[in-house]
């Protein structure tokens, strides 16, 4: 099964804040995000809840939901 990838607001809002001085690391982030459509519980995340996942990449954090038809990014940190 395939998952749509959906940023919420308040996620793509913070991506959109840390474009400006780091393009490349937005770009992984968003190459990774886009992989969970197929595998969405990937060994490398951390279980952040029943259904929660937290997945490191480079320096930043996503926080996402997985549901019964699609993956929802809640929240997208950064290491300083």
């Amino acid at each position: 099964m395939v998952y749509p990838v959906v940023w919420s607001d308040s996620a793509f809002v913070s991506a959109q804040r840390f474009l400006s001085d780091d393009p490349d690391g937005l770009l992984t982030v968003f190459d990774r995000a886009d992989l969970l459509s197929e595998e969405p519980r990937p060994p490398s995340a951390a279980r952040w809840g029943s259904e929660r996942f937290r997945l490191r990449v480079g320096r930043y954090r996503l926080l996402y939901e997985v549901s019964k038809d699609m993956v929802t990014i809640i929240h997208l940190g950064r290491r300083q």
